[in-house]
């Protein structure tokens, strides 16, 4: 995303590099605005990288090898390429937020616009990765990870180079020690721990060393006109590919983020500006250029454009609405171009170097105060207070594990697998085992309710999020071991423990069909795989899915247990509470409100059916929330004044009560 070729020391600029530019934004954009068949426009970050890691390298290289580099003239640049525009893009997408966010949403948007300020935005997104957290899609920020990853990258890496320039000069060394290191880490990592693969610096960094190794000269140079013309058109191959072979699913970085970066260096390895290839002659058409100009800005303001586009309607945007707002991008970063990078990358020697670190530090506590503003509270007090009720009830509900078995009065024992808990008195041992993923938290609250006619049993608690109940299956969408692992604990433990009946619970329809979408099924494979990491067909998953969890009921019972099993909750297309508040604030008196799945009939019907066919040649018992929730295929989300959804698939602590009358049935 940088753009150095007219700040500092004279770089001998290249129009092919501002050609490749647009190669790394546009898929970007694409991509980011829902156009699926752009489903790998995330590998634009990595020519980014490459692109920054070359020309940023090339700058200070120079400036020592001429005696006359300077950290702090080199910050300063920095400051002056980034801060401006980014400035501006975080209080426009502020006033954006105060208007169109959610008290909720508002305050993790606060707490992005600090880490977005002091650039560690990437440790921030990574530290709120997870089952629970907001959909990615409705966060305005996620983009400036990135930008993160470059500024700390480049607050120690001078330092590296500028020690090894004074003591050994044997910077290609470093450079190639380094982005080793780097790249087998992030090897590692993304089949360990994705999240913090994709996020962090240790295994990003090798992708900006790889510029650096072109600018250091540590890669032979091509005097062959034939050679360099087929390594870039390889190259244009090696990033075109990915950008529609790759998609959600694809282990990234990794082996997978090699063929963009290759390529990228590829192109910039073989370009030549007094005799430019075939591919350097076709990005260094006007048009490719004019967007490779733009590209920074473009970065900056699509994302927010998108979002908040999303927040504003909470519906599906059609083929037309997409084109929109890749225009409105498009106009954005225009502005932004023309009037901020440009006015201050010409203010140049005419403000000094104290101005601007004081006016930097003065933007960067003004971000920093909205920010914190933002974050405290969410500003819940614009609402009338009947929603702030509501407001405040999904706040308190929205949690994570870490807060469940807090809120159930759980304690941990010993011989339970790791993650699991005990309700009720621990002295006792359990009575029932509830076993799920993420919907066991949501479940737990109607249980107890039900419970309280009676004397409250003791449950034992298992649930690991998106980690389907079913032994001897991987996630297609994790390449760890982790979901098999647990289940294979928690089926060895319930074998020989205390427990006579065991609850089953799951988002069972994700198994087979992905996420729900607004065209109905879902929009990727199933998730449930033979391989982890690895999707399957639809019939590949459902043979799966009805084997593997016979399996594990014929386990169970074979063990004595008697076995409940509860059917997926109803979810939406979107965000529940979100629907729900955007009504409110036109209708606050609304009683009830509901929405028609039978577009989605089909999505739930082939689990329910499936179930079914498992207990044709099994004796268990079925729990399902649809006869609570529903009346046909027509479900409630908001009734009584209360959230019946926590997002668009979790039930509430109200909409499990409802639920209380069929739980009841199970605990008998």
């Amino acid at each position: 995303m940088d753009r150095l070729t007219t700040i500092g020391p004279p770089v001998k600029y290249r129009a092919d590099i501002d050609g490749l530019r647009s190669l790394a934004i546009l898929p970007i954009v694409l991509f980011h605005a829902g156009f699926t068949t752009f489903s790998g426009g995330f590998v634009g970050v990595d020519i980014f990288f490459v692109i920054s890691g070359y020309l940023i390298t090339s700058i200070i290289a120079g400036e020592m090898e001429e005696g006359r580099f300077s950290l702090w003239r080199f910050y300063e640049r920095r400051i002056r390429r980034i801060f401006p525009a980014l400035l501006a893009m975080l209080l426009a997408s502020s006033l954006a937020a105060w208007m169109l966010l959610f008290p909720l949403d508002l305050k993790a948007y606060g707490e992005s616009v600090v880490a977005s300020t002091g650039f560690f935005a990437n440790v921030s997104f990574w530290r709120q990765s997870g089952y629970f957290d907001t959909q990615s899609d409705l966060k305005p920020l996620l983009h400036t990870w990135s930008l993160a990853v470059e500024e700390q990258f480049y607050l120690f890496f001078p330092l590296l180079l500028l020690a090894f320039h004074r003591w050994t000069n044997s910077k290609r060394v470093l450079v190639w020690a380094l982005l080793i290191a780097s790249f087998g880490l992030s090897i590692y990592g993304v089949n360990h721990w994705r999240d913090t693969a994709f996020y962090l610096i240790p295994t990003r960094a090798w992708e900006l060393l790889i510029g650096s190794v072109l600018a250091l000269r540590a890669a032979p140079t091509l005097r062959s006109y034939s050679l360099r013309e087929a390594l870039a058109a390889l190259g244009l191959a090696l990033i075109l590919i990915p950008v529609f072979a790759y998609d959600s699913q694809t282990p990234f970085p990794g082996l997978a983020a090699l063929p963009p970066c290759l390529g990228s260096a590829l192109i910039i390895w073989t370009g030549d500006v007094k005799q430019p290839t075939g591919v350097a002659r076709l990005l260094m058409l006007r048009g490719f250029v004019l967007i490779g100009l733009t590209s920074y800005s473009l970065y900056l303001w699509h994302w927010p454009v998108i979002v908040f586009s999303h927040h504003w309607s909470l519906e599906a945007h059609g083929a037309g609405e997409k084109a929109a707002l890749v225009v409105a991008s498009f106009v954005c970063a225009a502005a932004s171009w023309r009037w901020i990078e440009g006015p201050t990358r010409k203010l140049g020697a005419k403000v000094s170097q104290l101005t601007v670190f004081k006016s930097a530090a003065l933007a960067a506590l003004l971000l920093f105060s909205i920010g914190v503003l933002f974050w405290r509270d969410g500003f819940i007090n614009r609402y009338p207070p009947a929603l702030q009720k509501v407001l405040m009830e999904h706040e308190t509900q929205t949690k994570g594990f870490r807060g469940l078995m807090e809120s159930a009065g759980g304690q941990r024992r010993d011989g339970l697998p790791p993650g699991g808990f005990v309700t009720g008195d621990s002295a006792l041992p359990p009575q029932v085992a509830i076993w799920g993923d993420s919907h066991v938290g949501a479940i737990l609250d109607g249980l107890t309710e039900a419970a309280k006619p009676q004397a409250a049993p003791r449950f034992s608690v298992f649930a690991l999020g998106g980690c389907r109940p079913i032994v001897g299956v991987f996630l297609a969408d994790d390449p760890t071991t982790n979901c098999k692992t647990h289940n294979d604990a928690v089926l060895a433990y319930l074998k020989g423990g205390p427990e006579t009946k065991v609850i089953l619970v799951s988002r069972w329809p994700i198994s087979l069909f992905g996420d729900v979408r607004a065209e109905g099924r879902g929009a990727m494979p199933g998730t449930i795989a033979n391989t982890p990491g690895v999707s399957l067909s639809q019939a590949e998953a459902m043979a799966l899915f009805s084997e593997a969890l016979g399996h594990t009921i014929d386990a169970l019972q074979a063990a004595g247990k008697e076995v409940v099993l509860i059917d997926s909750i109803v979810d939406l297309p979107v965000n529940a509470p979100h629907l729900t508040f955007k009504r409110l604030m036109r209708e606050p008196n609304a009683g009830a409100m509901v929405w028609d799945a039978r577009p989605y009939q089909e999505r739930f019907g082939v689990a329910e059916n499936l179930l079914a066919d498992l207990q044709k040649t099994r004796t268990f018992r079925r729990i399902r929330p649809r006869d609570a929730l529903c009346e046909e295929w027509r479900c409630a989300y908001y009734r009584d004044g209360q959230l019946l959804y926590t997002d668009n698939n979790h039930l509430s602590e109200a909409g499990a009560r409802m639920l209380a009358p069929l739980l009841r049935e199970a605990l008998r």
